[in-house]
């Protein structure tokens, strides 16, 4: 569906202004700098360049959204604050052209038990996997299922499987309450919620894929829980040291240049361990996650956690329970409580360069945290509206001079084509680029501006478009 305007202008935000009953009026194009129309920017001067906008030719109503929360003892007030402000992350998703996308929105734990290994919390004689990847719903009344759908109708009306509000029925989701297991398994526990065969009907293979993980320590995933979370009366000299939290600092991590994980002190260039006897690295949840979607920019990750510096510090100090034991000392800490550095979580949100953010557990109101995840999965879904402020390249010029990089691709059998550069509207095509200020279409968008693409008829199926600009510190 697309309208024209001028005769051969086929406005990309099309679906956007169809959807809405727009007729594409708007207050016309924003003049391109003398850069904007580059085929192929030099390296070094495309380094600069910021991703702004990216539209396929057909908008992804679909959507699967995965919430994974640490339900451990010391998460009570960080689950508290994510289900008081999850109507800022419905009233992002609600920005989407046509309202909310069709959504399944499921939720898990971190606890995927010790292996068989009697620890309070974690496993027990009937549950030796703990939560095991399971869709919870926390006995929230009217759910009809073990996660959400919410689907809209030819005819515009909402198919639903729950009664009432959705954000407060995600509310009473995601409070797990706080007696799971202290040994979090964020990326096992998705591992096994989206694997074939485990909760039935939640993964659609045509959907766009997010996954929120929430904890505020760092990832524990093992290989084999009995033989990681065994030997409870473990001291410092034994092989695995007492059994604390940093058996997962310990076994899961490795620093630069640290041949001694347990010496107290200051570490940097902390990263997975790559060959650890007890935990996987990160990289196989990484290959997992990827494997589920054709293109990679179907899937959007991100975390809410422990803060990691630009230098991945861990600072291992004594424990206060009995000082000749190590722990891990926090990064982060508020009101709310403290967090360990998510160093092996970091990593894994590196494995997505397209589509990644790590937002701060620190914060007594994490609204800012889930509002900076639903635009991310806005901007997968797609959106025409430029969300950034576009630097003036050349202010002495009437107007402002924008220099952006503009290309296309195609999905051709789930395979990406090479991208295609696209010229600014002046300096080549059709088909061609421009900017036009459209405060109904983009209210909330710097500058109201939004993406438009002149062409000769429509888009090519399967396409996408992305923009890349230079843009204000």
């Amino acid at each position: 569906m697309s309208i024209t305007t001028r005769g051969t202008r086929v406005a990309l935000l099309a679906l956007a202004l169809a959807a809405c009953g727009d007729d594409g009026g708007g207050s016309g194009p924003i003049d391109a700098g003398p850069d904007a129309g580059d085929a192929a920017l030099p390296p070094d001067a495309a380094d600069d360049l910021v991703a702004v906008a990216t539209v396929p030719a057909e908008l992804n109503r679909a959507l699967d959204l995965l919430l994974v929360i640490d339900n451990s003892g010391s998460m009570g007030e960080e689950q508290q604050s994510i289900a008081a402000n999850l109507p800022q992350l419905i009233n992002v998703l609600n920005t989407a052209p046509g309202g909310l996308p069709d959504v399944h929105i499921g939720v898990v734990s971190t606890n995927v038990g010790t292996g068989g290994v009697n620890i309070g919390g974690c496993s027990t004689a009937t549950r030796p996997q703990g939560d095991d990847g399971n869709l919870l719903t926390s006995g929230c009344p009217g759910l009809t299922a073990a996660y959400v759908e919410d689907l809209r109708s030819p005819d515009g009306s909402r198919a639903r499987n729950y009664s009432g509000d959705l954000a407060t029925v995600l509310s009473c989701m995601t409070r797990l309450g706080t007696a799971g297991c202290g040994f979090e398994q964020p990326l096992e526990s998705m591992k096994r919620a989206l694997s074939p065969g485990r909760n039935p009907g939640f993964l659609r293979a045509n959907a766009l894929l997010g996954v929120l993980i929430v904890t505020d320590e760092d990832d524990c995933s093992a290989f084999d829980g009995g033989a990681m979370f065994g030997d409870p009366n473990g001291t410092i000299s034994s092989p695995l040291g007492p059994r604390t939290s940093f058996r997962c600092f310990e076994f899961g991590v490795q620093c630069a240049g640290d041949t001694n994980p347990r010496a107290f002190g200051t570490k940097t260039g902390c990263v997975p361990r790559p060959a650890s006897t007890y935990m996987p690295s990160v990289q196989p949840y990484v290959d997992f996650l990827r494997g589920l979607k054709a293109d990679p920019k179907q899937v959007v990750v991100s975390t809410i956690a422990g803060n990691v510096d630009d230098q991945r510090t861990a600072v291992v100090g004594a424990d206060p329970d009995d000082t000749t034991r190590p722990i891990l000392q926090p990064s982060c800490q508020s009101a709310s409580g403290i967090a360990a550095p998510a160093l092996r979580l970091r990593t894994f949100l590196d494995g997505f360069p397209e589509r990644n953010a790590a937002s701060t557990i620190c914060n007594d109101n994490l609204a800012d945290a889930l509002d900076v995840f639903g635009h991310l999965v806005r901007a997968a879904q797609g959106d025409a509206c430029i969300q950034a402020t576009l630097a003036d390249v050349d202010p002495a010029a009437p107007g402002i001079q924008v220099r952006c990089e503009v290309t296309q691709y195609t999905l051709v059998g789930g395979v990406r084509t090479d991208p295609v550069a696209l010229p600014a509207c002046g300096a080549g095509g059709p088909p061609c680029w421009q900017l036009a200020a459209d405060p109904t279409l983009c209210p909330t968008a710097p500058s109201n501006q939004a993406l438009e693409i002149v062409r000769p008829g429509p888009a090519p199926a399967g396409s996408v478009v992305e923009a890349r600009c230079q843009v204000e510190p």
